[in-house]
Parts: structure tokens; C-alpha cells; sequence
């Protein structure tokens, strides 16, 4: 029995009291795979870790953990965008989907699931009376929703000890069977007492079981402490923490095209006064006073301004406390080439543990190019139109706001493969209907498509380019359908943005109505669904002499070092999930070579070329 029919017959059994409904958020049943973080000959050379143990996470790009402290399998992501309330930036997530983004077994199959294990940790010399403890946070559920609840197949979260020994096996110490809710991040600590773990390559992992054919079954862990000289209520730590990520720089899209951009700056920039929260993890008695900036770059120009100032005292253990206080507008050039917007927050708190400065900063970049997005570009669940075996096409259409006029090249969607692969669907751009808020009956230009069956890494978008570009004057709406099908076909849905109230419609049966995300029992948030803007190059897919003309050598490139062969204004370079790892500095713009102080890896190196256009070529560093 294959994937995406194990897949299909889930969601199907899943959704039968539901099918009256035309519109269904689902757990991610595929997505992207891990990128790898640090350096990956870690695990083999098996380097032992003296104490403290620490990870909140907060000093690694989303990927997989970091592998100088954990052993790169099990299929952990860590990440700031699944969990609820975390008590530092980024938490990792364990769910039923492994590494490569695959389900880990067939509908129905409970089982092992992710895993998250840590190098080895010299614990020698060490007694049960040196008050040794291992503590962390953990959460059940994520923005998408609740765990099943645990029955005679266990959905638990379990950590484990590992014994002394050639082979050594684990204990389970500690189970906790799904409260069958989302739950706030809560605390425990667990005693390493026993003379069998307290020897030089002593290792503890947290796994959990559930179902493993979606991403539903999820938990997170954050602020992983092992110490000695602790106790079971050992919670705090001198430290303040950012938490909440970022919201756009803009005040409706997450991307815009620069023109729409330029043509009414200060109605698009966002005006936010609450842009992260802060957790504080010190134990008091006194509050701490604490200062922050909000700082906006402008890439690759590096124009920074300030866009909020504030201050506070922070009680101990204050949870999500809003980062607020004066806000100013930032400078934005109107210049007409593409940028980037880079958000800063940095809290001054006056700490100095290495351990956790860096948890000290959030970032968010904003895309100024020629697309529009509601979209961060990552999706924690999926959507689809509910299978009709008769009538017209099924269409999701989204609303998008026009300063100027415009043409619209194409769309770049989000697709699901695990159900939508090799699929024939029809992109669609309708005008807004007179007198409605809803689209007009018929569209005003389609595009026949079909979904590959695979995508290349770090790519997880498919554009389909219109015959003819269609222009569009004020407002319109940009989507896509089906004809009539028993199979669900699923994008991407994220749940950390949201399009406007009332912009997302769905046609069936010949009728539009208004996406009600409330239905889904789910959070509001953005379909994937990006229109291609304007009459120049689409930027993901340069003509291919283009691109030749600029591919990178030496590819691989075994010291970083690669030189690239034409003028370009300035390179950045993505991990496997499209993370800026790496950014030119501003003195260095333009060089025919390149130095990329990178880990060895697969990555993607984006070029900003003088006449606008961008292209991305696929670089291994290290040799691979």
C-alpha cells in the first residue's frame, strides 16, 4: 500500500462527519525535508559533552537540531512556527512525519514517531548525591490543534536513559500518555540518580508515539537543562527570552511587488506596537528592568531605522509579556529594485550567559519583488476542496488589493504532494464582481495545469505561468479548482499569517461563499497562493541561458569558496527549507567570489542581478 493512497483513504475516514462542508484545514500529511544544522561528522566522531547541557534552540536556523549537541536523526524539527506560547524562540517539534518530510506509516498504524537524542554527555565520576537532573518544557499540540487521545495504541510522550555499556539500553523514565488537548508549555524535571547512567557517555532521548501517517500526533520540548546541584522544582534560569514570532514589516501582505510597494508606502507598512512578547525565566524576588529596539534593514542597501523603542520591568516568571512601547515609521527608499525588509527586535537585558544571548533577538524578513503573499512561505496544515463526483469545477479563489494597475504573469502555489502529486487542476484570476465583495461567476483568464510528482529541494512552490498576461485595474482574485473528483487535493495552509477577514472564498457547486476557518475548528490563516505581478521575468524561473550564464564553480564547493561568473548587486544563500543562512555584507556586494562560511551541507545561493531579476543555483559546500 503506497503513501499518498494510505494518505487519502486517512483523510477520507477522518472527514465523513464533515463532507457537507466544502472547505477542510488538515494536518500536513508531507512537507519539506529537514535541513541539516551544524556539522554533520559530529554524530560519527561521537564527541562527549561535559556539563551544563543546555539547547533552547534559539542559536540554530529551523532544520533539524543542532548536531554538536543532538545526533541528527529522528526526524525532530525545530522551529518557531508550530508551537503555541513557547518559552523561548524556537521549540523542537516531534510528530508522525520523519526527516524527509515522509509519513512514517500507513493509515491507521500507531507507532514510534520522531525522536530527539542527545550526543553523548561525560556524566563520569559523578554520584546520586550530586543532585544530577534533566529538565525541559514540553507542550502537546500545536497551532494546528490537539493529539488524538492515547488508548490501547499509546499517543504518549516518553524520555528515556540510556545505560551504561557497548549498546547500553534505555530506560523509560518518564511517560505521559496525550491529555488529548493543546496544553501550555509546562516544566519537569527528572532525577539522574542511578550509578547504571552516571558514567562518560551517558545520552537521554525524548520520543513520542502516535499516529504516523500526518502531522497531528505533535509535541514540542523547549529549554533543555541537565545540571547538578538541582531539584525536581529547579525551573528558573537568569534569563529573558524572546518568544512570539514576528509579524510582516507590511500591514496586509507578507510580499508585495515594489511598484504596488512604492505606490502607497504609508498605507502598506505595518503599524504594529506589539510585535513580540518575552518570557522571563528568573526566579526573582525582584522584577528586572529591561529595554528593547525594533530595528528595520533594508536589504541589500543596509538602511537601518528604528521602529520601536520601549522599556519595562519584568516580574520573575512573567509569561508572554507584550514588547511594546513608542513606535516611529522606518526609512524605505522608493527605489524600483527589488529588497528586502529585515525586522529586528533586540532586548538589552544585561545578560551575559553565551548560553542564552541569543535568544535575545528575533528577525523576520519581508520580500519587496513581484508577488503578492499572505503567506510566511511555510505551511503548518493544509486545505482542500471536499471531493464531488458530479457538478462544476470546485475553485479556492483569494482576494488581493491593487495601488496601481498591474498584470498578473502567473501563480505560484503551495501543493501538498502527498495528495495532490500528478494531479490536473486549472489556475483561475476572476475580477471582483460588481456590487459584491465575492468573485464575478466566470473567471476572466485559466491556465491548465498539472502538479509534478516531486519538487526540487528547498523549492516546495510550482508557478504556472498564464498564455497571455492578464491585467487587472483595482482589485481581483487569484486561485484555483478542480473538476469534479473523490480525491482531496491539498495545498499549503499557514497558520502564523492570516489574508484579511472575508478575502478567501470557496465555489461549489456553481456558488461562492466565504471561508470560515472557525468551521475547521482551526486558527485563521493564509492559503499558499501567490500571484506573479508585472511584465518583467518571473523571478523564481529565469530563461535557462540566463542561468547558465551564472552557474556557480567550484560546484561542490569544498572550502566555501565559489566565484560567480557574471555582474550581479548582491547574494544571499538559503538552507534546504529556504532560510537565509548567510548574507553578503554590504562591502563585499557584487565580488566575483564568494567566501561562505557554511557547514557542510546543501544549499541554494540566490543572486540579485542588475536589471532586477533574481536566480537561485544549487550549491554543496564540503565536497558533496
Amino acid at each position: 500500500m503506497n503513501y499518498r493512497y494510505c494518505y487519502l483513504l486517512a483523510s477520507l475516514l477522518l472527514l465523513i462527519p464533515a463532507l457537507s462542508r466544502a472547505q477542510q484545514v488538515r494536518p500536513l500529511g508531507s512537507e519539506p525535508a529537514h535541513a541539516l544544522v551544524g556539522d554533520a561528522g559530529a554524530a560519527q566522531r561521537a564527541v562527549v559533552l561535559p556539563l551544563p547541557f543546555f539547547d533552547d534552540f534559539a542559536r540554530q536556523p529551523e532544520g533539524r537540531p543542532d548536531a554538536q549537541r543532538w545526533e541528527p536523526t529522528g526526524g525532530a524539527l525545530v522551529n518557531n512556527r508550530y508551537p503555541r506560547r513557547p518559552i523561548s524562540r524556537n521549540v523542537a517539534t516531534l510528530d508522525g512525519l520523519d526527516g524527509l518530510g515522509r509519513p512514517r506509516g500507513a493509515i491507521g498504524r500507531v507507532g514510534d514517531a520522531d525522536s530527539l537524542t542527545s550526543q553523548p554527555i561525560d556524566l563520569s565520576g559523578l554520584q546520586p548525591t550530586d543532585k544530577v537532573y534533566l529538565s525541559f518544557f514540553w507542550q502537546a499540540g500545536t497551532r494546528r490543534g490537539r493529539p488524538e487521545s492515547s488508548g490501547t495504541r499509546p499517543i504518549a510522550l516518553y524520555v528515556e536513559f540510556k545505560r551504561e555499556g557497548q549498546g547500553g539500553t534505555w530506560d523509560e523514565v518518564w511517560r505521559l500518555n496525550s491529555p488529548g488537548d493543546t496544553t501550555n508549555f509546562r516544566f519537569k524535571a527528572l532525577p539522574i540518580d542511578q550509578a547504571a547512567y552516571l558514567h562518560g557517555a551517558f545520552q537521554f532521548r525524548i520520543r513520542t508515539s502516535g499516529y504516523l501517517y500526518n502531522a497531528r500526533d505533535a509535541w514540542s520540548v523547549d529549554y533543555v537543562r541537565l545540571d547538578r546541584n538541582r531539584s525536581a522544582t529547579d525551573s528558573t534560569f537568569r534569563d529573558i527570552a524572546t518568544s512570539r514570532a514576528l509579524p510582516s514589516a507590511l500591514r496586509r501582505y507578507t510580499a508585495m511587488p515594489v511598484n504596488q510597494f512604492n505606490a502607497n508606502v504609508t498605507s502598506e507598512l505595518a503599524t504594529t506596537r506589539t510585535p513580540t512578547t518575552a518570557n522571563n525565566l528568573d526566579g526573582g524576588p525582584a522584577p528586572t528592568p529591561i529595554t528593547w529596539l525594533g530595528l528595520l534593514d533594508v536589504l541589500p542597501d543596509n538602511i537601518t531605522s528604528r521602529f520601536l523603542r520601549g522599556n519595562a520591568s519584568l516580574d520573575a516568571q512573567a509569561r508572554q509579556y507584550p514588547i511594546a512601547g513608542e513606535a516611529s515609521v522606518p526609512a524605505v527608499p522608493l527605489t524600483p529594485a527589488p529588497k528586502q525588509l529585515r525586522q529586528r527586535v533586540v532586548l538589552i537585558t544585561n545578560e551575559t550567559d553565551p548560553r542564552t544571548l541569543a535568544n535575545d533577538t528575533i528577525s523576520r524578513r519581508t520580500d519587496l519583488s513581484d508577488y503578492f503573499a499572505y503567506d510566511d512561505g511555510t505551511a503548518e496544515a493544509s486545505l482542500s476542496l471536499a471531493p464531488a463526483s458530479t457538478g462544476p469545477p470546485s475553485y479556492y479563489a483569494l482576494r488581493f488589493d491593487l495601488n496601481q494597475p498591474d498584470q498578473v504573469r502567473g501563480l505560484r502555489l503551495y501543493p501538498v504532494l502527498a495528495t495532490a502529486a500528478g494531479r490536473t487542476l486549472t489556475a483561475a484570476i476572476w475580477d471582483v464582481a460588481e456590487g459584491s465583495s465575492q468573485p464575478t461567476a466566470q473567471p476572466k483568464a485559466t491556465k491548465t495545469f498539472t502538479v509534478p510528482l516531486t519538487l526540487p529541494a528547498g523549492q516546495p512552490y510550482v508557478d504556472v505561468v498564464f498564455d497571455t498576461p492578464v491585467k487587472v485595474s483595482s482589485n481581483f482574485f487569484a486561485g484555483y479548482g478542480q473538476a469534479p473528483t473523490t480525491q482531496f487535493v491539498e495545498f499549503g495552509y499557514d497558520l502564523n499569517n492570516a489574508s484579511p477577514a472575508d478575502y478567501l472564498y470557496f465555489g461549489s457547486q456553481g456558488v461562492w461563499q466565504k471561508f470560515n476557518p472557525a468551521t475547521n475548528y482551526s486558527p485563521a490563516g493564509a492559503l499558499m497562493l501567490r500571484p506573479l505581478m508585472g511584465g518583467g521575468v518571473i523571478t523564481a524561473t529565469p530563461t535557462a541561458d540566463v542561468a547558465a550564464r551564472y552557474r556557480l564553480a567550484p560546484n561542490p564547493a569544498p572550502n566555501g569558496r565559489v566565484r560567480v561568473p557574471g555582474p550581479y548587486r548582491h547574494a544571499t544563500v538559503l538552507d534546504a527549507l529556504g532560510r537565509v543562512v548567510w548574507e553578503q555584507p554590504v562591502a563585499e556586494a557584487g565580488q566575483p567570489e564568494l567566501q561562505l562560511p557554511l557547514a557542510a551541507g546543501l544549499y541554494f545561493v540566490r543572486l540579485l542581478l542588475p536589471d532586477g531579476q533574481i536566480i537561485t543555483q544549487r550549491l554543496a559546500v564540503g565536497g558533496q
